[in-house]
């Protein structure tokens, strides 16, 4: 059985020029139907004139397209499919939005952010429809929004006073070390289960065929004594702790719908580095510095930029530094589609200078490779005694040191609150508040999901896929519970 997933290392193939245009100005239906047209066609088929085709066909007759474009066509068609729900907001709806959370936000409040690139848009069927989660952006990373809410949080927790600790620990013994249970668990939503249910029993079953896939913690160097203490019921499978991309497998026929579940503890230990402090080796490594299609590739504009950062700089640790900073002080958090949707990441966020956790990481991460210095994904969880969030982050690699880590979305936030030391902490350095499932970017699971996932190159809340189709936004419930959190 072939895996969907895979087809994504051609999306950089691009697409015909008439279905470019539709799909820029929005008329999703219209390109969908254009691309079920060129699939339907015989690409093995020979390209020669009528005059030529009297002639004995050759033994090697050219086709029509290669194999990438059918695939890169084969992935544009669902991400065709799932881009008006990424945009979902009118202009109307989206300022009566705004003006249910801000007080005295008005449509030229709107429209001036907009054009500054504060409010992330696409055309859908013609017309501007803006981001999902506009508003949250927003109010994450403009304090003056947020100043202004009719219906403010609760007090800040003081996550970064527990951060700068953390901080001067790790500084002054070495690291710092917690230990930590947290209980996650995903199901699909009844909605979808019925009409899935009604389906099986139109075609003759008595049920549902699922298979899900839960992240766990892998063994890494942050990640020792890890625990799995239940589980709602027994996975088919449990990936190896090493594996890419870690997780609890079910599968199951299903009469009525289900959670799928795990609670488990693990230490967390933070080791303090210092990149800045290092000496080199004269001689540094050359692995994981290749481009991986279609996100980790090297464009002419991150290959201009790359150049830039590090002119006339030799350390390793310098140019990892100067990448750093170049993302962690020009690059704005925002909110972003799911990475479904979106094309070469790392180029969009250095050209835009707008990102989330894991675009900054990939960015850092390619733009790291370009200059030869060895980077990594790592991801899954980000942990406090408060809650837990999804989250991703960079691993770098300089001898003799090894690896150490860059938290760019962190350093950002430390940027944007003027606390310049722990900005400076990000690079080198993460803190015990991690649950790490994946060290790498668009690593297949075990065993294979072959539907669609929702996030093709990443996994911190859980895929599940019904009758051999993936589900995606809305149709998933995930948890996260932290149910305890010790320093240790």
């Amino acid at each position: 059985m072939r895996d969907w997933n895979e087809t994504f290392r051609s999306l950089n193939v691009g697409l015909p020029d008439d279905v470019e245009r539709l799909k820029a100005a929005g008329y999703c239906e219209e390109a969908i139907q254009r691309i079920d047209e060129y699939l339907a066609e015989d690409w093995t088929k020979t390209q020669n004139s009528p005059a030529v085709q009297k002639e004995p066909k050759p033994a090697n007759p050219t086709p029509k397209g290669v194999n990438a474009l059918r695939d890169a066509l084969l992935v544009q068609k669902e991400i065709l499919r799932r881009l008006p729900e990424e945009y979902c907001w009118t202009e109307d709806a989206a300022i009566a939005r705004m003006q249910e959370l801000v007080r005295d936000f008005t449509p030229g409040e709107f429209r001036d952010l907009v054009h500054h690139g504060q409010i992330d848009w696409r055309f859908v069927e013609g017309k501007k429809q803006y981001l999902d989660r506009f508003d949250q952006t927003l109010i994450a990373t403009h304090a003056d929004l947020a100043a202004r809410l009719l219906d403010p949080p609760a007090a800040a927790n003081a996550a970064r006073a527990r951060r700068r600790a953390e901080h001067e620990k790790m500084a002054r013994e070495g690291k710092s070390a917690a230990r930590i249970t947290l209980k996650t668990s995903i199901r699909m939503s009844d909605e979808v289960f019925g009409k899935a249910l009604a389906k099986a029993k139109q075609e003759g079953r008595d049920a549902v065929h699922v298979r899900v896939w839960l992240p766990l913690p892998a063994a890494c160097p942050s990640q020792s004594e890890i625990k799995l203490e239940a589980f709602t019921q027994p996975p088919a499978h449990i990936a190896a702790e090493d594996a890419a991309q870690r997780t609890a497998y079910w599968e199951a026929d299903l009469t009525e719908n289900r959670t799928f579940g795990a609670q488990y503890s693990y230490t967390s230990t933070a080791y303090y580095a210092d990149p800045m402090k290092l000496i080199p080796s004269p001689e540094q490594p050359d692995f994981d510095t290749q481009e991986e299609a279609p996100h980790i590739v090297f464009t002419p504009y991150l290959r201009a930029l790359a150049a830039q950062l590090t002119e006339g700089v030799n350390s390793p640790a310098e140019k990892a530094k100067r990448i750093y900073d170049y993302i962690t002080l020009n690059v704005r958090y925002h909110y972003q589609p799911a990475y479904f949707v979106q094309d070469c990441l790392p180029d969009n966020c250095a050209r835009n200078r707008r990102g989330d956790c894991g675009i900054m990481a990939l960015t850092f991460i390619t733009l790291c490779r370009l200059v030869g210095i060895p980077a990594q994904w790592q991801s899954g969880l980000s942990v406090s005694p408060a809650g837990v969030g999804n989250h991703d982050w960079a691993m770098f690699y300089i001898a003799p040191q090894g690896w150490m880590y860059a938290d760019c979305s962190f350093g950002a936030s430390m940027a944007r609150s003027g606390d310049e030391e722990l900005r400076n902490h990000y690079f080198g350095n993460l803190d015990t508040g991690r649950m790490a499932a994946n060290r790498a970017f668009e690593a297949p699971f075990d065993p294979p999901m072959y539907g669609f996932r929702k996030d093709p190159y990443d996994n911190q809340t859980g895929e599940i896929e019904v009758d051999g189709v993936g589900l995606y936004g809305e149709q998933l419930q995930p948890t996260k519970d932290v149910l305890d959190y010790e320093m240790l």
